[in-house]
């Protein structure tokens, strides 16, 4: 609002100093040409449809942006007001995404998360979901490194009388969505090692292997060996509320195969 102003009165400087000036000639209608173009820019930027911007928008926006500087909520009323006069949810949906991003930028993660809380509440539609889980994922990446960078460390012994041909492993949440949060297929593949799981193994980004370790989840880890004539099955739960560093290894012994 203050740079308008500013660069209003810049704007202005030129034409006054001409009315002032004694010999300059049409003054009448170098004033009458300026109260027309100025009248016209102050009537658009105070109207509720201006073609070119509008005070009330720009009021909005120093608001927004003053509590995001300060790292405080953002305010309800204003993201509504300021949003919402979008055409489409869509293009709403992008303004308060950018307006998420830079409260990220400056680091103010309290006004972030009243982001998120406000996106959640105003946009339900299930087009939304996947993109609010990345903006989740984003949030938590920057708030919480070491928890983005939290693992699964999964050993495996063959099944008895097994040359192993795939593996398959899947991490879920018992009782919780039927998408898994971590998969993986390995062809051949080479068990002398731990395999790794973490949040790149996700099916939807943010809902993965870190977000568990954050909530503390309880966990189910199937896995799959396809061998030269038979398929094995095992299953392990682990509560990832006793983890330590934001890592946890389990074991699937050879006994512990079932056939399927």
């Amino acid at each position: 609002m203050l740079f308008i102003i500013a660069f209003t009165i810049i704007m202005l400087l030129p034409v006054i100093v001409y009315l002032l000036n004694p010999l300059s000639n049409q003054k009448s209608l170098i004033f009458l040409v300026t109260i027309l173009v100025f009248g016209g820019f102050v009537l658009n930027f105070f109207s509720k449809k201006p073609f070119i911007g509008s005070w009330v928008q720009a009021t909005q926006s120093e608001s927004i942006l003053r509590a995001i500087f300060r790292d405080e909520e953002v305010d309800k009323i204003f993201l509504n007001q300021y949003i919402f006069s979008k055409p489409s949810q869509e293009q709403s949906f992008l303004i308060v995404t950018q307006v998420f991003y830079k409260a990220l930028e400056e680091q103010s993660f309290i006004s972030a998360q009243s982001i998120l809380k406000y996106l959640n509440t105003e946009f339900v539609s299930e087009n939304f979901q996947v993109p609010i889980f990345n903006l989740l994922a984003d949030f938590r990446d920057e708030k919480y490194p070491e928890i983005a960078n939290s693992n699964l460390l999964i050993n495996i012994e063959n099944p008895a009388n097994c040359t192993l041909q795939l593996l398959n492993l899947g991490v879920s949440i018992p009782n919780g969505p039927g998408v898994k949060i971590a998969s993986k297929e390995l062809l051949s593949p080479n068990i002398d090692m731990p395999i790794k799981l973490d949040k790149s193994n996700s099916m939807v980004r943010g809902f993965d292997i870190a977000s568990a370790f954050m909530q503390q989840e309880v966990i189910k880890v199937k896995a799959l060996a396809e061998c030269d004539n038979f398929t094995f099955e095992a299953f392990k739960s682990i509560d990832l509320k006793y983890s330590k560093d934001n890592q946890e290894e389990l074991f699937f012994y050879s006994n512990e195969w079932l056939k399927k």
